[in-house]
């Protein structure tokens, strides 16, 4: 038989034995609904709704064009109302466009089917459009170039900035740029979705980007979007 104070011992060694069980058992419980809770928090990421993405603001650059621009003039001279000939000048210049969005205070983006819509501002070019000065070439040909033809071409290259300007807004130009822009786009708004905790799950999602100068309206109407604090 052993002795009575012994018998106590491996009772209380045996009731410490289950209230640790329990307490260990509560634990695990307790942790399975905080991860089921926050599992369900991310999960919500897979569901159709939207964010808004905020930014401090600034202009973001999403592309650029290089070129060489050719610009050309012709004059034509008359004596007495005769026509006597022309001054034809040409100037080639390098140049580079570069284009830029707004980066509002808020961006909204929709998450549609395991996919994310981003409606980004519309491309702008940044103006004036930058030269290569050391890079341009001139030339003026014509029976009295001789004697117009460094005046011609000073009057021609003063036009070059609104001419660039021009070309650099237009639908062509803008057109040429986006995919690259989209690229920029989508690479920028990944960069901050990984920083959001509640995105973490869809990090990897495929993003798509839509500037709002096209036509996307359907994808403006919509409920309001989640502000992310």
């Amino acid at each position: 038989m052993l002795p009575h104070g012994l018998v106590t011992m491996r009772n209380s060694t045996l009731l410490s034995t289950l209230l640790f069980a329990s307490l260990a058992g509560n634990g695990y419980h307790l942790y399975q609904r905080y991860v089921g809770a926050d599992r369900g928090a991310l999960c919500t990421a897979a569901a159709d709704q939207p964010v808004v993405m905020r930014t401090r603001g600034g202009l973001l650059e999403v592309s650029r064009i290089k070129a060489t621009e050719t610009y050309e003039s012709s004059r034509e001279h008359r004596i007495l109302g005769i026509d006597v000939g022309n001054t034809v000048t040409r100037i080639r210049v390098p140049s580079v466009t570069r284009y830029t969005i707004a980066l509002a205070p808020e961006w909204r983006i929709e998450l549609h089917n395991q996919h994310f819509v981003v409606i980004a501002p519309a491309v702008k070019p940044s103006l004036p459009v930058g030269i290569d000065t050391a890079g341009i070439q001139k030339e003026a040909f014509g029976v009295w170039s001789v004697f117009t033809g460094t005046a011609e071409l000073d009057q021609l290259q003063h036009s070059l900035s609104a001419a660039l300007a021009s070309k650099a807004s237009s639908p062509r130009y803008i057109g040429l740029q986006r995919s690259a822009a989209r690229q920029t786009v989508a690479g920028f708004v990944g960069k901050w979705l990984i920083t959001q905790q509640r995105w973490k799950a869809a990090a990897n999602y495929p993003i798509d980007v839509y500037f709002d100068d096209e036509p996307i309206g359907v994808l403006r109407d919509g409920p309001a979007p989640l502000v992310i604090r």
